[in-house]
């Protein structure tokens, strides 16, 4: 999914979540009296909570700072939980017990930046809570124990830093899960180039940077001469040992900012950024010269490349309109006669 519409996902989703607690902490300050009767304390509470939500709510709504949403978002709702925790017995409450719970949490919808902002806080309330334990008033109305404050501060720290690490553990699996996925879905499988998915993803993001930018950019289009002859002749298995070969030797002779996708058969095609058709048709010589000079496989076949180009015209130009005039570049330079390269009109 691209940056734009995740980020305007979170956005969303971060709108409805907050929603969602106003209702829930103005339903809770109405209701609440009616069936339960608790110290004055706990209304204030409920009524700084839902001003403070409130609050946030009109800075997410805004738009203020959309890079840290769901960062503040986590951060808001630990200002809410803190308070009730802090007049229920700080570390003896036993709301505290799902604190350990929180930084895996913030890791689940934010990730490794919210999750160790969440630790540091929670570490350090939690060292302040059980230090100055017998500070805090606790409308439990529990007995007060320095041993058992102490024994469950120890406990809870432990188990808070205990879940950052696991957090972190989880994100880093499910980081090289999605690498791995993702590789998958966009790689070939012979060549482990780009495959036609990943050469719509990443043409589309240069597409976008050369329109915004008014920067350069060059298709050329390849397809090995007369390579039906080599599957006829050697067998499939030796066509894509060559395919193989070539794809790393023209691999290799790119930029890194260039990127190269086998387009399907024997066709590759290469995406030049920041690159004119002049510039474009000098590389693809220097390709078809490299190409030309190799011999592949265990039977040193001797082949040839023939390449069209084409470039970014303007703002209206698409991947498929760029790529048509490719292939109608790399068609005429079949008729003339192969291993040569050819400039889109």
């Amino acid at each position: 999914m691209p940056n734009s519409a995740q980020t305007q996902l979170n956005h969303t989703l971060t709108l409805r979540i907050i929603e969602l607690s106003i209702l829930t902490l103005a339903f809770s300050l109405v209701i609440r009296p009616l069936f339960v009767h608790l110290s004055d304390i706990f209304l204030w509470s409920a009524v700084v909570n839902l001003i403070l939500t409130i609050s946030f709510y009109a800075v997410v709504r805004a738009h203020l700072v959309p890079k840290w949403e769901i960062t503040l978002s986590l951060i808001v709702a630990l200002i809410i939980i803190m308070p009730t925790l802090a007049i229920s017995g700080g570390v003896n409450s036993q709301v505290a017990y799902f604190l350990p719970l929180y930084p895996i949490f913030a890791a689940l919808i934010g990730g490794a930046r919210e999750s160790i902002a969440i630790t540091v806080i929670l570490v350090i309330c939690t060292l302040f809570a059980t230090v100055f334990g017998h500070l805090i008033t606790d409308l439990t109305e529990e007995v007060y124990s320095v041993e058992k404050s102490l024994d469950r501060g120890f406990w809870l720290t432990t188990a808070i830093i205990f879940s950052a690490f696991f957090a972190h553990f989880f994100l880093r699996k499910y980081a090289e899960l999605t690498k791995k996925l993702n590789e998958e879905n966009t790689q070939d499988p012979l060549t482990s180039l780009l495959n036609r998915r990943g050469l719509n993803l990443y043409f589309s993001i240069e597409l976008d940077k050369a329109r915004v930018t008014t920067s350069p950019l060059s298709v050329i289009l390849i397809d090995v001469d007369y390579f039906k002859k080599v599957n006829d002749m050697f067998g499939h298995d030796i066509g894509d040992i060559c395919l193989i070969d070539i794809g790393n030797l023209l691999k290799s002779n790119l930029k890194n900012k260039d990127f190269i996708a086998r387009f399907g058969g024997e066709e590759f095609i290469i995406i030049l950024p920041n690159t004119s058709q002049g510039d474009a048709a000098l590389i693809a010589e220097k390709l078809r010269n490299l190409v030309s000079k190799e011999a592949f496989s265990d039977f040193k076949l001797p082949l040839t490349i023939t390449l069209g180009i084409a470039e970014y015209n303007d703002h209206n130009d698409n991947t498929l309109s760029i790529i048509k005039r490719a292939d109608k570049a790399l068609y005429k330079g079949k008729e003339n006669g192969r291993n040569r390269v050819e400039l889109s009109e």
